[in-house]
């Protein structure tokens, strides 16, 4: 027996001792249908005795002879004085829970074995898959009742068969005597859990299921109507029927769907345990003990078992019958056979001629495939799930400039392919990630040429929806980023001549001042108070032109993209003081509202590229809202900075002209102006670079009421200037 470092908690508050009495079950029909759910024990006298077949007969003599060379020693010579028993509480009638207590045909006949033995029994309550573990770690010392499954075969051992039944489809009672519930086609399907069943349908294609832990509580979910038809036990299923007063409603279309045996088991290699239970089993058969329990809780509906053997005796004396009349017909049959060969070798040759139209389409298709592959403008590969190119068309080839073919290859051999692949299988021939869409990479080519190719890696799917490998397709936009750069150059000339227009006006106030104390000097070189002015007004004045001149500088001088931690605050002032001087000079307010510690990682000159543009369109917009008429109106432009949640959000807001819907709806599109001298350019590139930061932008505007654009961005912690 096995050893245990603490009891079992039992799921429930129920145990039952050996010796316990055990309620009577109400009425049972445990058979129906096409075959009898159990063979050994099925004629009833109407005395009470059994009649069992010959085989049974002769299999459970032999049982007894071996029980006498192998008697049952006395168990309780072990330490052990108890034993744990995992029952299923739901399992009718052979063994279940009610009223706090446990009752069943294996309570009864797990009592009446080990009776004699001064051993108590504890039955504990739990679902089948909590006791397969617990018997595999030797928590528990049986399981009540059980069927033999191979996939269990190394956990536990399996005692003599103790009652026989078979699975059957349970479905409602209709009217359509038409309806055929035999196929389960596109069917809600009830049933238990780690059961033959299960392993039996869990295979069929189109069947959908509703599983639970046991037999009651998937009868439950078909009673309640949540599944189409139950497939179980049907001694249990019409244990519950019979007890709910539920046979008028619902009937078995099936009820010998495949055969189930139980049996006890017990923790694997306790021989010592298995051969108590046997020798129990088989001293009750010997006795009529067996028997008499079998009745107790299986053939209180004697009538119901009669019918079944009359049934059977009507199917025996129909079954001869068929074969007299077969062998009867056999000549006949043999004539007419040569004609049905006859007939079904011309079938055959009208399926052969069809499949080798089915094998020409095929072919047909795949070089339809071959042609779409290889007509792509990108290249296009596609491997295995070890990583082997299996196709391959021949952009890829004109590209790498190969001349030797790379089928059956693996990717890491060509050094491109594993650039964009090595991070990327792994997680997509896993499912951890659906696809990597838009990736770009730099690669030098043997020529000495750098391209910047764009390429999407995504899963290869088979027809059932499994991972079968990956589908890699690149294609060349170094063009493409040229272009874009040398655009966005353009607007960026563009708006620095509006830049320069200002500062110009701006370098002149200062320049006054400081021409102004030059002038002055000859005449007042020896007086105190207007050395203390030129002290201090020339130095600051030449700070400011200082100021803007390196800030105009910074903004025109090209500069390698370089990812870096970038504070909102500093950016919006370097933009600003390019063209607060021009706001100011149109007539117009800007206001700043900007939060502090605000950082974002990003390019710093295309961010403040970006500002500069938003703010030269605003302004574009307050100036065509001044003059369309209205005398009153006030210009504003405001800058607002802040935190959303983990985002930082920069927003350009004006009060001019606006957009209509249709206007906002194009806006982003490259090209798109509504003014006069515009290139279009300016949102379009706005809203790339700052994709290209790893940001989004959002548009808002209504015609003659204003535009807000919102830029948001992941936030990163301020660190200090030296880090």
């Amino acid at each position: 027996m096995s050893k245990r470092a603490e009891p079992v908690k039992p799921s429930y508050p129920i145990s039952h001792v050996a010796g316990q009495k055990t309620i009577a079950q109400q009425n049972f029909l445990l058979c129906t249908g096409e075959k009898p759910p159990f063979s050994k024990y099925q004629d009833i006298r109407s005395q009470g005795h059994d009649k069992v077949n010959q085989f049974a007969t002769f299999f459970i003599v032999l049982l007894t002879v071996l029980s006498i060379f192998q008697p049952l020693q006395g168990f309780a010579q072990e330490d052990d004085s108890q034993l744990l028993v995992a029952y299923e509480p739901d399992l009718a009638p052979l063994n279940y829970s009610t009223k706090g207590t446990v009752e069943g045909f294996t309570v009864d006949l797990l009592t009446a074995i080990f009776q004699d033995q001064n051993i108590d029994l504890t039955f504990i309550p739990m679902v089948k898959d909590v006791a397969l573990r617990k018997i595999a770690s030797h928590e528990i010392d049986i399981i009540a009742s059980i069927s033999y499954s191979s996939q269990h075969a190394d956990i536990m051992e399996h005692s003599d068969q103790i009652f026989s039944s078979s699975i059957g489809i349970l479905a409602p009672v209709t009217g359509d005597q038409n309806k055929d519930f035999s196929t389960l086609s596109n069917m809600i399907v009830a049933l238990q859990s780690n059961t033959l069943e299960y392993d039996f349908l869990k295979n069929v294609r189109r069947i959908h299921y509703q599983v639970s832990n046991s037999q009651k509580t998937a009868l439950r979910f078909f009673l309640a109507g949540r599944a189409d038809v139950f497939v179980g036990n049907i001694a249990t299923a019409r244990y519950y029927l019979n007890k709910y007063d539920l046979n008028s409603r619902y009937e078995f279309f099936n009820s010998y769907l495949m055969p189930v045996e139980y049996s006890f088991a017990v923790p694997k290699n306790n021989f010592r345990l298995l051969n108590a239970v046997n020798t129990g089993i088989r001293r009750m058969k010997k006795s009529g003990e067996f028997s008499n329990l079998y009745r107790k809780w299986f053939d209180q509906d004697a009538e119901a078992i009669s019918g079944i053997v009359r049934m059977v005796w009507k199917v025996g004396l129909g079954v001869i019958s068929i074969f007299l009349i077969v062998f009867l017909l056999g000549m006949r049959w043999n004539r007419q056979l040569k004609k049905e060969v006859a007939r079904k070798t011309v079938d055959l040759q009208d399926v052969n001629e069809a499949l080798v139209k089915q094998i020409t389409i095929a072919q047909n298709n795949n070089e339809f495939l071959k042609q779409i592959l290889d007509s792509s403008p990108r290249g296009i590969i596609i491997l295995d799930q070890q990583g082997s190119i299996t196709k391959i068309n021949k952009m890829v080839y004109n590209f790498l400039d190969l001349d030797r073919p790379l089928d059956g290859k693996n990717y890491q051999d060509i050094s491109l392919f594993a650039h964009m692949l090595d991070a990327k299988i792994t997680p997509l021939l896993s499912g951890q990630s659906k696809h990597f869409l838009g990736e770009h990479i730099e690669f030098m080519f043997s020529d000495t040429r750098m391209r910047h190719l764009r390429y999407n890696v995504s899963p290869l799917y088979q027809y059932d929806q499994r991972i079968n490998g990956i589908i890699l397709s690149f294609e060349d936009v170094t063009a493409e980023l040229e272009l874009r750069n040398r655009l966005f150059e353009q607007e960026k000339n563009r708006a620095l001549s509006r830049v320069v227009a200002g500062i110009a006006h701006e370098i002149r106030n200062p320049l006054s001042s400081i021409k102004t104390f030059a002038e002055l000097i000859p005449r007042k070189i020896h007086n105190a108070k207007f050395q203390q002015e030129i002290t201090n007004c020339v130095p600051k004045e030449i700070t400011r032109i200082n100021i803007l001149i390196e800030g105009l500088i910074n903004y025109a001088r090209p500069r390698k993209v370089t990812t870096e931690l970038v504070s909102v605050k500093k950016v919006i002032d370097e933009s600003t003081i390019l063209l607060e001087h021009g706001i100011r000079n149109k007539g117009f307010h800007l206001s700043r509202e900007i939060s502090e510690n605000l950082s974002i990682m990003t390019d710093h000159d295309q961010i403040k590229q970006v500002i500069i543009n938003l703010i030269i369109n605003a302004i574009d917009a307050l100036e065509e809202a001044k003059n369309s008429g209205e005398e009153s109106f006030v210009g504003t432009i405001e800058l607002k900075a802040f935190s959303e949640e983990n985002q930082v959000c920069i927003q350009v807001t004006d009060n001019g002209i606006g957009m209509d819907v249709e206007e906002k709806s194009n806006a982003l599109e490259p090209f798109f102006t509504t003014k006069a001298k515009g290139t279009g350019l300016g949102l379009s590139l706005a809203d790339q670079l700052i994709r290209q930061n790893n940001g989004w932008l959002k548009l808002k505007s209504e015609k003659n009421i204003g535009t807000t654009i919102s830029m948001y961005f992941n936030r990163a912690e301020a660190r200090q200037s030296h880090e």
